[in-house]
């Protein structure tokens, strides 16, 4: 955490703006909205925004509760409406919250219980959660389609949020934010949810090395994490509500309630139940698999054309070059009580330069242990040839470090070349 990450919050009022856009609402007049309170308390208000239409959604109404960066005050529902009519559909709503200024003192714009400032009432995370329960009562909302919307200020309080054991809340859109790890302390509420992180790696502001951790330590802790890198500096910058959208889609598609929960991580029916199995992955789906930083020259693919065995396997073609960044498909499982692995998987190669099978080791906390890459396909060395073959198995041994509990499998490509990954195994090597 940066000590001085409180400087990223009073910035944003500065760095905060939404191209071509004002604060007049004379383009948003045909959203409506209102401002309500819980119980009549005016420092538990909030707007209301939306619905467009009468028509109740047959499965209820998704429900997006838009947690505003800057200031957090009520001058940002402008832009929330704008959220609400470019980037989301009809059978949603959305709730925005409106940050109390508690004192005078007050640095942190929504103050999380782990912050205990002394004067505040509430946390945010009370806050949050008691509103989505009123709006429950009062609508109908679909509990798998519960979100949240934050950016820089709202960040930290929006993955707080996430991370409370009666929360709601399935998926966090989290943009140009500080990820602060160790104020959250346990992140064992991490697992089964889904974040969205939009960052840009030129934000002077938000370092986006924290957007790199967040990804990693998040899913680490067993999330669904996508990270999303936009150009244009710290800011809502470039084309922002197909963006947003996006992001949203990309929740809708890999959020679960929580009620849902519990999958041990594997696609093989029953693999959970065979001793010393990790990982047996077909790809017949990937909805467990997350892919690296978009990079240029790279295209990522479920492809049902291409399969070892099956309908499917996972793909990535990378015309660039140079090896950083590398193309990655990712995901975590959990390995605990295993000294020596076993690593097994089919590859499909063309001109592939080098790729690799690379295991990054995890705590109880989610801190890195290190990393070991088990299996090569293509040039170790500069001086190699690239790798052209049909479909092959490679194997590899490793060791992992005393103290891991978790395993991220990289299915990562330097390029360039092509490569598919079938068939993909990680089990207990036998005595």
């Amino acid at each position: 955490m940066e000590r001085t990450s409180h400087s990223c919050v009073l910035l944003m009022v500065l760095a905060f703006a939404v191209a071509g856009s004002t604060w007049a609402q004379d383009d948003v007049a045909d959203i409506p909205s209102q401002r309500l309170a819980i119980a009549g308390d005016p420092n538990m208000s909030y707007f209301l925004v939306g619905p467009k239409n009468a028509e109740v959604p047959s499965r209820g109404y998704g429900l997006l509760v838009i947690l505003p960066g800057g200031d957090g005050e009520p001058n940002s529902l402008p832009f929330v409406k704008r959220i609400y009519k470019h980037a989301l559909g009809d059978d949603f709503l959305v709730v925005q919250p409106i940050a109390v200024k508690w004192s005078p003192q007050q640095e942190i714009v929504w103050p999380t219980k782990n912050d205990a400032l002394p004067y505040a009432k509430f946390s945010t995370e009370r806050f949050v959660i008691a509103i989505i329960k009123v709006v429950q009562g009062q609508r109908q909302i679909d509990p798998s389609r519960i979100f949240t919307l934050s950016w820089s200020s709202s960040g930290p309080a929006a993955c707080a949020v996430s991370l409370q054991a009666d929360s709601p809340v399935v998926g966090s859109y989290i943009a140009m934010s500080v990820f602060q790890p160790e104020k959250h302390g346990s992140l064992a509420g991490a697992a089964s949810h889904a974040y969205f992180i939009d960052h840009c790696p030129q934000d002077r502001i938000c370092p986006f090395r924290m957007a790199l951790e967040a990804r990693q330590t998040l899913a680490a802790a067993g999330a669904r994490v996508q990270l999303n890198a936009y150009a244009g500096g710290h800011g809502w910058q470039g084309d922002v509500y197909p963006r947003i959208a996006k992001g949203i889609r990309w929740l809708q598609d890999h959020a679960r309630p929580a009620a849902s929960a519990g999958r041990n991580g594997s696609n093989a029916p029953g693999a959970g139940s065979v001793p010393g199995l990790v990982l047996q992955d077909d790809f017949e789906q990937i909805a467990e698999w997350q892919q690296g930083v978009s990079v240029a020259g790279v295209e990522y693919a479920w492809d049902q054309r291409q399969a070892h065995q099956g309908k499917a396997s996972i793909s990535v073609k990378k015309a660039a070059a140079r090896s950083s960044p590398a193309a990655r498909w990712y995901r975590m499982v959990p390995c605990s009580g295993h000294k020596t692995l076993d690593v097994s998987a089919w590859v499909k190669a063309q001109n592939a330069r080098k790729a690799a099978v690379d295991l990054q080791f995890r705590d109880s906390s989610g801190r890195g242990l290190g990393h070991q890459s088990v299996i090569y396909v293509g040039a170790r060395e500069d001086s190699d040839p690239p790798a052209n073959h049909d479909w092959k198995q490679y194997e590899g041994i490793v060791d992992i470090p005393t103290g891991t509990r978790s395993v991220i499998v990289i299915l990562q490509v330097d390029g360039p070349g092509a490569v598919w990954f079938d068939t993909l195994a990680i089990q207990e090597k036998a005595n």
